[in-house]
C-alpha cells in the first residue's frame, strides 16, 4: 500500500509539473497563433491519445518528460501558423513560457505555504547562546531586533545565515533596534561545529499577527527561497558544489516518496517546480535557455543562424545532457543502494 501511495505522489508531482511546463509553451504558442501538432506528457508506451481540432494530445507511461510539437518548428516551413514564420520576439516568448510558468507557480505555491503555516522566525533575540563571543554577550540584549549585519539588511532569520557566510570569523558590524533606539556593535562571530559561523543568538518565533505582518514574512521568505536556488546554481558553476550532488529523476522520486506530511509534499512541489524552471533557463543547447540564446543571436544579427550550424549545436547539447543524465542517474542509484544496505 505504501508503494502505491509513493508511486501516486511521484507521478502526480512530476506529471503535473511537466504538464504546466508544456502547457506554458502551448498557451504562448496559441497566443502567437502557432499551430500545435502534438502535446505530449511522458515518454514510452501511449496510455491515452486524442485528436483535437488541430492538436493531438498524448499521455505516455513514463512521466519524466514531455514535448510540444509545433508546425514549422523544424525545417523551413513558413506557412500560416508556422513557428518559423513568427518574429524573434514571439518565438522567444513561446520558448521562455514553459520555464516561466514553472518558476511563477513554484514561488506562488511557496508564498501560500509560508503564509498559511505561519511558521516564521523573527529577528528578535530570544536567547544569548553560551558559545557567543564576549563582544556579543556584553552588548546585545534579549529583545533586541537585529536589523542589519555588515552590509546586509536583516528581515528574516535566513538573512542572518547569509550575512555570515563569508565573514571568516572577522568582526562585523551588527545593528539592532532596542525599543526604538538604533545601536551598532562590532561583533565577532563564532564557529559552530567547525563549519558555519554564527552570531551566537537564537531568535524568537514571529507572532501570528496582522495580515500585513504575515504578508511581510511570506514575501521575504519567498525571496530567500529563490535566492537560495540561484546561490546553489552559482556554487555548481564555480565548482564549490560538486556535480555528484545533483539529483536526477531517480533521486527526486526517492525524496518525493520519503515526504510524510502535506507540508513536505507541498514544499517539494514548489521546490522542484522552481528548480525545473531555473534549470531550463540555463544557456545550454537543447534546453529552453539554449534556444533562447540562439534566438537572441538571431535577433542581434537580424538573420537566422545557418540551419546546419544550429542543428550541430543542438545535437552537441543533447549529447551532453544525455551524458549528464546517465552520470546523475548512476549517482542516484549508488545513493539509493547505500540507504538500503
Amino acid at each position: 500500500m505504501d508503494f502505491i501511495i509513493d508511486f501516486i505522489k511521484i507521478v502526480f508531482i512530476l506529471g503535473f509539473l511537466i504538464f504546466i511546463h508544456e502547457g506554458g509553451h502551448f498557451i504562448a504558442a496559441r497566443l502567437c497563433k502557432v499551430k500545435v501538432e502534438e502535446f505530449a506528457i511522458g515518454f514510452g508506451p501511449k496510455l491515452w491519445e486524442k485528436k483535437g481540432k488541430e492538436t493531438k494530445y498524448i499521455l505516455a507511461a513514463i512521466p519524466f518528460g514531455g514535448f510540444l510539437k509545433m508546425y514549422g518548428e523544424e525545417g523551413k516551413d513558413s506557412g500560416e501558423g508556422a513557428f518559423n514564420s513568427k518574429t524573434v520576439l514571439q518565438r522567444f516568448f513561446i520558448v521562455a513560457a514553459g520555464a516561466t510558468v514553472n518558476v511563477i507557480f513554484g514561488l506562488l505555491l511557496y508564498f501560500i505555504l509560508s503564509f498559511s503555516t505561519g511558521y516564521n522566525m523573527s529577528t528578535n533575540v530570544s536567547v544569548i547562546l553560551p558559545e557567543a563571543d564576549v563582544s556579543l554577550s556584553s552588548n546585545v540584549e534579549v529583545g533586541d531586533k537585529i536589523i542589519q549585519v555588515g552590509e546586509r539588511k536583516i528581515r528574516i532569520k535566513n538573512d542572518l545565515t547569509k550575512a555570515l557566510e563569508d565573514c571568516n570569523g572577522e568582526y562585523i558590524d551588527v545593528v539592532v533596534d532596542r525599543d526604538g533606539e538604533i545601536k551598532t556593535f562590532s561583533i565577532k562571530p563564532v564557529q559552530y561545529m567547525d563549519e558555519n559561523y554564527i552570531l551566537g543568538v537564537q531568535v524568537a518565533m514571529a507572532e501570528d499577527g496582522t495580515l500585513q505582518e504575515r504578508l511581510y514574512y511570506s514575501f521575504w521568505e519567498t525571496i530567500a527561497f529563490i535566492g537560495d536556488m540561484f546561490y546553489n546554481i552559482k556554487q555548481l558553476f564555480t565548482g564549490k558544489l560538486g556535480i555528484d550532488k545533483l539529483a536526477g529523476p531517480i533521486g527526486i522520486s526517492n525524496v518525493i516518496a520519503e515526504s510524510n506530511s502535506w507540508y513536505d509534499f507541498t514544499y517539494l512541489l514548489a521546490f522542484i517546480s522552481v528548480s525545473l524552471g531555473l534549470t531550463n533557463f540555463l544557456p545550454i543547447p537543447a534546453l529552453d535557455g539554449g534556444k533562447m540564446v540562439l534566438l537572441a543571436v538571431e535577433g542581434i544579427r537580424r538573420k537566422p543562424i545557418d540551419e546546419k550550424v544550429e542543428e550541430s549545436i543542438q545535437s552537441i547539447g543533447f549529447l551532453l545532457l544525455i551524458g549528464l543524465a546517465i552520470f546523475v542517474s548512476i549517482n542516484d542509484l549508488i545513493r539509493l543502494v547505500k540507504t538500503l544496505i
